[in-house]
């Protein structure tokens, strides 16, 4: 009866043993998890974040170029500001044309740069926009 009783105080011993063990691997594995997804969001966002700059640079370069035709003769510079690839309510654009001072840009195309903008941001207010004229000596 003894071995009997000793195998079973044994077996349980074991059971036990292992259940903790189990219990320390599994919570080692939960908190390495943690660590993962809080590196990948962090990865995303940088990424997303990237993305944004990427996609604000190319809309101001391809801005410029239009503005350019535009404006002939003039030489723009755009900035974006507060850019969001969803939200345009909050996005400045400012617009500086530098130009020769005998070249005197019409309201027919600041009208047309600004609807330029308008276009380019869905939803960016009419107030948010900044067109200055820098005129060179030349």
């Amino acid at each position: 009866m003894e071995k009997k009783y000793r195998k079973r105080v044994y077996l349980c011993i074991s059971l036990f043993v292992i259940c903790v063990l189990a219990g320390v691997i599994v919570n080692n594995l939960i908190f390495a998890d943690d660590i993962e997804y809080e590196s990948f969001n962090a990865e995303h966002e940088t990424d997303m974040n990237k993305k944004e700059d990427y996609q604000k640079a190319d809309l101001e370069r391809m801005l410029q170029d239009t503005i350019q035709e535009i404006a002939e003769g003039s030489d723009p510079l755009v900035s974006i500001h507060n850019y969001d690839l969803t939200d345009h309510s909050e996005t400045t654009v400012n617009v500086t044309l530098h130009t020769e001072s005998y070249n005197e840009i019409s309201e027919e195309s600041r009208i047309a740069i600004e609807n330029l903008i308008i276009g380019s941001f869905n939803g960016i207010l009419k107030d948010n926009i900044s067109i200055d004229i820098e005129y060179t000596e030349g």
